[in-house]
């Protein structure tokens, strides 16, 4: 990391401070999850599902769009913007030893996040919307007007709304619109991947705080985690990722007939796993130290890639 910042600085200057701050190891972590929602789209799955009838078509140049304003423009600015007024000096998730905010970080990332939404307007007037909702409550969620980052509750809605149900929405209006479909809303099922994956990353919101619990409590955030405590909040993530499986769950069975069922079992077993590992979180959690709990929630992001690869399993079990 160090040999990078060196590098960037180099090159870049001063400004390289900006880059580091848009948080780039956690691009390729919502790239995935905005890709398995474009491959559960029904007409992306229906292209895939026949491709040895004609070769697949797919606008690519949609597709980079729509990864540039999520991920780049929206995310990357969130966390952005989000760092120009925490002013953190311990680690963050997705970047060790942050430099100091540079002074004109919060316009810059405010700008970047407006520009993710006019980009995804290009791509469909839904997606559009979706994303200008998300500039919205990042907003919402860190300027110090409202700061619901300090309201306990606000800050959980917020992420299950923005990062969980709003990555998996924009992902199957996406994968609708590159694979040449008019219907842009999710189906039935649809909306059960969306609730689910919300619910999931509700789930997976607290082990962001918990390690930086002494951090927020010294900076006056009244955080979800502060609140409630490590013990208390994680009860709270395995109720959230009980009720993100059933949803996921449900989503997956509707993808499958009766004689392919199997295809949910890694489902099933990604999510016992997910489950077992906040259990035992739970139980351990006296032992712990702030290192330990930040190791955990980058291991918690590892079992999340397991279920995201187990959703796809479920929507394409038919290829085996």
């Amino acid at each position: 990391m160090s040999s990078i910042r060196t590098l960037g600085r180099r090159l870049f200057g001063p400004s390289f401070d900006y880059i580091l701050l848009l948080r780039p190891r956690q691009w390729p972590i919502l790239t995935f999850q905005l890709a398995v929602g474009v491959l559960c789209a029904p007409a992306v799955a229906a292209a895939i599902g026949n491709w040895y009838t004609g070769p697949v078509t797919f606008s690519w140049f949609g597709l980079v769009r729509a990864w540039m304003a999520w991920v780049v423009c929206l995310n990357g600015g969130t966390l952005a913007f989000n760092s120009a007024y925490d002013r953190d000096e311990d680690d963050i998730a997705y970047l060790a030893r942050p430099p100091p905010p540079p002074s004109h970080l919060a316009l810059v990332s405010f700008l970047l996040m407006v520009a993710g939404a006019v980009i995804a307007f290009t791509i469909t007037p839904a997606f559009g919307l979706v994303t200008l909702g998300c500039v919205l409550m990042s907003v919402i969620y860190s300027h110090p007007v409202t700061r619901w980052k300090s309201k306990p509750g606000g800050d959980l809605a917020i992420n299950i709304l923005g990062y969980g149900s709003g990555t998996t929405i924009s992902g199957l209006m996406v994968g609708q619109v590159v694979a040449g479909s008019y219907a842009i809303i999710p189906d039935n099922t649809g909306w059960f991947l969306v609730a689910g994956f919300g619910l999931l990353f509700g789930s997976f919101y607290p082990l962001t705080q918990i390690y930086q619990i002494p951090s927020d409590r010294e900076r006056g955030d009244t955080t979800l985690a502060t609140v409630l405590g490590i013990r208390t909040s994680l009860l709270l993530t395995i109720v959230l990722g009980i009720a993100a499986g059933v949803f996921l769950l449900r989503a997956a069975m509707q993808w499958n007939a009766a004689d392919t069922l199997w295809s949910v079992f890694p489902l099933l077993g990604a999510m016992v796993v997910w489950i077992g590992m906040l259990v035992a979180w739970h139980r351990k959690a006296g032992e712990m130290d702030d290192a330990a709990h930040e190791k955990g929630m980058y291991c918690a992001l590892m079992v999340w890639a397991v279920i995201d690869g187990a959703v796809l399993i479920s929507r394409y079990g038919f290829f085996f």
